[in-house]
């Protein structure tokens, strides 16, 4: 039987942030080792990475609202 995911999970708060690179040398290394063994957490990750990806490929123009200036 499986667990329920849990809202507050250090690691799945802490995937986005580790996406988008913004831990400490010591937090990457925790997150690495948690997502080497934890199926779940590492297909969220491999998202939000391909989230960031996308992102960093829009201009400002792209990123701007329609009609807004």
């Amino acid at each position: 039987m499986s667990q329920p995911e849990r809202s507050d999970d250090p690691f799945k708060l802490a995937l986005g942030v580790f996406a988008l690179d913004a831990l400490s040398d010591d937090e990457v290394r925790v997150m690495e080792a948690h997502i080497a063994r934890c199926r779940r957490c590492r297909a969220e990750y491999d998202g939000f990475r391909d989230v960031v990806a996308g992102l960093a490929l829009l201009s400002e123009d792209d990123m701007r609202q329609p009609g807004g200036e």
